[in-house]
């Protein structure tokens, strides 16, 4: 028996761009949290581990703390776009006669 390891791989693709890529709140939040992540990981010092062996868990901490961060200040930006959006959309623009 073969595993359809490709079809299973589209189907994974499909349902985790619905959850993370549909609405406004979502881009901006995973678009913060993989830019605080991408900060954090190049802001860890490269020898932390030949140097201290507890430096590993400090600096992943701090990269989760940091990743967490943007996914909060993301999810906001995302929050005040779309109820900018709405708002907007809801405003009963003024007649010209």
């Amino acid at each position: 028996m073969q595993f359809k390891y490709g079809a299973t791989a589209r189907f994974m693709l499909r349902q985790s761009v619905k959850l993370v890529w549909t609405t406004t709140q979502q881009k901006w939040t995973t678009s913060f949290v993989l830019a605080g992540l991408a900060l954090a990981t190049v802001c860890m010092p490269g020898f932390g581990i030949a140097v201290f062996g507890t430096a590993f868990a400090g600096w992943w901490f701090a990269v989760v703390v940091m990743t967490v961060f943007f996914g909060l200040v993301g999810n906001r930006v995302g929050v005040g776009r779309e109820k900018a959006t709405l708002l907007r959309q809801t405003q009963i623009e003024p007649r010209q006669d």
